[in-house]
């Protein structure tokens, strides 16, 4: 930094300095009352109505805190200006600031002031927006940080509350956001929840500021175990094979996503889609997916369900993770192989899909438990949907595969971390765009929704969704862990919209390929062509150049499958198999190999796989 430019922002500074000081802050004066939190028939997360009485009058900030007056704290922010469309001027809310920050601002602010600030309580922002909605400036976009750990509303009376002892989440309010799912008769603008990270540096979540008595100390709210968490078995199981693995198995199709309907929230039956599988250390398996009304919605969470080891009927599901009025996409789930599970997410900056940030959590009891989130993005980008295909390499470094574009053309993207998740790195991060033909090369893998593994040689092996090469499903190879790819047509048909295909290296050598096909020859054991459709594995021996195993997912047993909610249904018999859904896949240490679709879950072995149609 040169010397007059240093110079200038001082200057620049002091004159922010002394127009701030120059007009203080205006607040609202509220006096203690009471109100109603809640709603009798709302969403979900409004339930129940309760009387709240706030004891103690306070004052509120009339409008939220600006850039320039955040900035006098913490001048290195002006760099979040107008960075994904945030508000950008000196007198604009403040934005792309955590809750530690914003409490750090108002301890700040009250030495240099003499006074003392905080952030409201969840309670006391709906009770000032309530009685004093037309003395608050409510900015376009915007969302206050409250004290709040977000939680479940009690049903009892409550004075003073300031939300729940702990939890994944601090609550935010604004009054912009229409209330997902609630009519205007039932639920108000003002009563709509919402939440993030604590960590979050979010483009639409800003600080305001109360001047009052210390609130009381949260309270810790009795919540019951999700399903999934329930009697969950500590120990490691020996995983010896439950079937003679040299005889070919396949067991029948049963449905994974239990959802009673109708429901409305958290779990919707609507709309459950793109899973994620693992098996855990005590042999059971855990899936999660995500449960919405619609794909962009702020209603979107992650459920989950649990298949028990011995058992063959999976879990009701449950809820598994869900960031209040946030879009949470694209689960991911994969296990070490040891103690560590680990649950990959990402989190929309509010609605919508177009903008995300990757989170990670990790489980030492087999999914009985997790750890706080932290990032794996270091910002929010387009696309950034993780892809239920992680993998580790030779070398010990864990690979999470995403999406590099919102839409269905343009590719994916790694994330690594070479230190068992507690950093990660972007691999070709600002790289530009791929022109995916064959013989050509890039840095992004050619398809979205890809599936990613490593090859004995150590080359790293992609296919997946659109971008395809001469009429077929692209697939990419990396020599260099990802840096560059080069593209080639596979012999298989493209996939489109509700597919998603999968890609695994067995324990025994070879890689499995699941996909979908509208049609295709499919050869018997006699050498006689049959027709087939619907989902099929391949195998290949030589990474990925030849595919000598094709083989229809099928055990030729006439049926009708539904999915669980009633979304789709097909047809299966000899020559039809599963016809939709996104795949995911784990082979457990026993050699069952474990696969969901959409709405059903299959287990088969390698020998089945290589078993010739009769």
């Amino acid at each position: 930094m040169t010397c007059q430019f240093a110079a200038l922002l001082i200057i620049a500074f002091s004159l922010a300095a002394s127009k701030i000081a120059a007009a203080s802050p205006g607040f609202v004066g509220v006096d203690a009352g009471s109100l109603t939190m809640g709603t009798t028939n709302g969403f979900y997360d409004t339930i129940p109505a309760h009387k709240v009485s706030i004891s103690h009058p306070f004052s509120i900030c009339a409008m939220p805190v600006t850039n320039a007056e955040y900035e006098l704290f913490d001048p290195s922010h002006h760099h979040f200006r107008g960075h994904w469309g945030s508000p950008k001027g000196d007198d604009d809310p403040v934005r792309f600031v955590s809750w530690a920050s914003a409490n750090a601002y108002c301890a700040w602010l009250g030495k240099r002031d003499g006074k003392t600030y905080r952030l409201p309580t969840e309670a006391e922002w709906e009770y000032a927006f309530s009685t004093h909605v037309s003395d608050l400036q409510a900015p376009h976009a915007q969302e206050d940080w409250c004290l709040d750990w977000y939680g479940p509303y009690p049903a009892s009376p409550q004075t003073d509350p300031s939300g729940n002892a702990d939890g994944d989440f601090r609550v935010t309010r604004g009054l912009s956001w229409t209330p997902p799912l609630a009519t205007p008769d039932t639920q108000s603008a003002v009563q709509t929840r919402t939440g993030d990270l604590p960590d979050s540096v979010n483009p639409f979540i800003g600080i305001r500021l109360v001047i009052g008595s210390k609130p009381g100390r949260p309270k810790a709210v009795s919540v019951s175990l999700p399903k999934w968490a329930q009697d969950v078995s500590p120990k490691a199981i020996d995983w010896k094979p439950a079937v003679e693995m040299s005889k070919p198995f396949f067991g029948e199709p049963t449905p994974f996503v239990k959802i009673v309907k109708p429901s409305l929230g958290p779990l919707f039956s609507h709309h459950n889609h793109d899973p994620a599988l693992t098996a855990c250390p005590n042999g059971d398996l855990l899936a999660t997916w995500y449960t919405t009304v619609d794909e962009p919605g702020r209603e979107l969470a992650i459920a989950a369900s649990r298949l028990r080891h011995g058992s063959d009927t999976w879990d009701d599901a449950s809820l598994f993770w869900n960031a209040p009025g946030r879009n949470d996409h694209a689960p991911a789930l994969w296990w070490d192989g040891k103690k560590t599970l680990y649950h990959f997410c990402s989190i929309s900056s509010a609605a919508h899909l177009g903008f995300l940030r990757v989170i990670v959590r990790t489980s030492t009891d087999s999914g009985r438990t997790w750890s706080k989130a932290h990032y794996v993005s270091d910002d929010y980008y387009p696309g950034n949907q993780p892809i239920g295909s992680v993998f580790q390499t030779s070398d010990g470094t864990i690979f999470v595969p995403c999406d590099a574009v919102p839409g269905a053309q343009g590719g994916s993207i790694l994330y690594s971390s070479v230190d068992q998740g507690a950093t990660w790195t972007k691999i070709n991060n600002g790289a530009p765009d791929s022109h995916f033909v064959a013989g050509g090369t890039g840095a992004m893998i050619a398809g979205i929704h890809t599936g990613v593994d490593q090859w004995q040689d150590g080359s790293l092996i992609a296919i997946g969704r659109q971008n395809s090469i001469d009429g077929k499903m692209p697939m990419s190879v990396s020599h260099d862990l990802g840096r560059t790819w080069t593209y080639s047509a596979t012999p298989f048909d493209p996939v489109t919209f509700g597919m998603r295909p999968v890609l695994r290296r067995l324990h025994e050598g070879p890689l499995m390929l699941v996909s979908f096909t509208p049609e295709a020859t499919f050869t018997t054991a006699e050498g006689r062509p049959i027709t087939g459709h619907g989902m099929f594995a391949a195998l290949s021996y030589d990474g990925g150049k030849t595919w000598p195993v094709r083989k229809l997912l099928t055990d030729g047993k006439a049926r009708n499958l539904t999915t669980p909610t009633g979304e789709h249904s097909y047809k299966m018999d000899a020559s039809h198999s599963d016809g939709h859904g996104y795949l995911t896949a784990v082979q457990t240490p026993d050699g069952m190999i474990h696969l969901i679709s959409s709405g059903f879950y299959y287990h088969f072995n390698l020998a089945w796989l290589t078993e010739p149609v009769q």
